[in-house]
């Protein structure tokens, strides 16, 4: 095997915890689905799609909005594991409000509900962001880039597996059980492994920075991260086709909406949804992971490129005839695989081509400009309540196709050898 960039046990301690971690929120991932749980739970507090499709954002808006501001925080400090400690206590402490929210306002008062939901979602969702540079930066100084990969592929993979059938138990909980508990019991589900998942990562024995850069403020921080952006043309592209295959998420959270709406597919299809999606996951995971490790990370991308064009055609083709439940679900699995590929894919190709002093500065920036995107699913609401769903699912299958030409002029990053 190639050098480590650290002592042996420490790359297998953060290996295995950062894997274990990965497994965990996927599993809760599924119990707080933006393109199922989240969009069907806020259907019953309002009917704006509008809403509908903030709901559907936030977790990725506010993961990715701070990351700019939490480099800079984290930057001169030669460890970042107790940023990381902070922020997830803060997740916890947010997300269980949420989960008593859900339980005790839907019937009594509706509104409050919504904005208490909305409200705590974002405040577990930015706590996410604080922590997600620390825990990147971890992984970068701890993981070498010829098994980032399969570090990202296993959290994916084996959290994918688990989910399969975590969906079947959201199958059985929306049907068997009365809302708004049957969300409630979900949501604590999604709590549960959320914890365990902060908590995993607590154990790892960080790295320590030896040369951790001076402390600068944020207008200084931006100024040079924009400076990167504008000399290294492989940072400028990165971006441009990470936007473009995001245009996905246009139709996120309405795929379920239609399914509710216009196919009027039976109760508790939303968990079916779910494993589709998960599945998805699993089994592009296995081809991501090694594409990664032994091909190129541009080669992750294109595919997931082509995977978001597929999904918007089965919505397209149900509109002229009406697919079996199980048919149409395989939209749910090319969301899934998108999703996937485009995270190990650009965040694998982020930190190869990050420089070691300067990657909280390029991934935080990078970040922060891709948030911009994740309103997508904002928009998307917007577009479909003055229009149809054909001109909505078009509209996508078209960006998902300009997507895949940009993936195109992506430099072809060269995997290294593991021997």
């Amino acid at each position: 095997m190639s050098e480590l960039p650290v002592e042996e046990s420490i790359y297998k301690r953060i290996f295995f915890l950062g894997v274990l971690n990965g497994i965990f929120f996927n599993v809760s991932g599924v119990f707080l689905s933006a393109s199922t749980i989240i969009p069907l739970f806020v259907s019953n507090l309002t009917d704006s799609k509008i809403i509908i499709g903030l709901a559907g954002s936030i977790e990725n808006i506010g993961w990715y909005l701070p990351q700019i501001v939490a480099a800079g925080l984290t930057l001169h400090h030669s460890r970042q594991l107790r940023i990381y400690k902070q922020a997830a206590y803060f997740r916890i402490f947010s997300f269980a409000l949420l989960v008593l929210a859900v339980f005790f306002l839907p019937l009594k008062n509706p509104a409050l509900c919504l904005v208490a939901f909305l409200l705590l979602l974002t405040l577990y969702s930015l706590s996410g962001g604080m922590a997600g540079i620390a825990f990147m930066d971890i992984v970068g100084r701890s993981v070498p880039s010829y098994r980032r990969g399969s570090f990202f592929g296993l959290r994916m993979t084996i959290g994918g597996a688990l989910g399969i059938l975590a969906g079947l138990v959201v199958n059985s909980l929306l049907i068997e059980y009365e809302y708004p508990f049957n969300f409630g019991v979900i949501f604590s589900l999604g709590f549960l492994f959320i914890a365990l998942g902060l908590f995993s990562f607590f154990f790892v024995q960080e790295p320590e920075l030896k040369n951790p850069r001076a402390k600068r403020s944020l207008v200084e921080n931006i100024k040079e991260a924009y400076s990167f952006f504008q000399s290294d043309k492989n940072y400028k592209t990165l971006f441009w086709v990470r936007t473009a295959i995001s245009s996905f998420l246009l139709g996120y959270p309405f795929y379920i909406i239609f399914a509710k709406q216009v196919m009027f597919y039976p109760a508790g299809s939303a968990g079916i949804f779910v494993s589709y999606e998960m599945a998805g996951y699993l089994v592009s995971n296995l081809l991501w992971a090694y594409l990664s490790d032994r091909v190129s990370n541009r080669l992750v991308m294109l595919l997931s490129a082509i995977s978001a064009a597929l999904a918007p055609i089965f919505v397209l083709v149900s509109l002229a005839v009406k697919l079996p439940l199980h048919l149409f679900a395989f939209s749910f699995f090319f969301l899934g695989a998108t999703a996937s590929g485009l995270w190990v894919g650009f965040i694998n190709y982020l930190l190869e081509i990050a420089p070691d002093d300067q990657r909280p500065l390029y991934l935080g920036f990078l970040n922060s400009l891709i948030a911009l995107t994740l309103f997508l699913p904002l928009l998307g609401g917007t577009i479909l309540e003055f229009s149809s769903y054909q001109f909505f699912f078009s509209l996508i299958f078209g960006l998902a196709l300009l997507s895949v030409y940009l993936a195109f002029r992506l430099y072809k990053s060269e995997a290294k050898p593991t021997s």
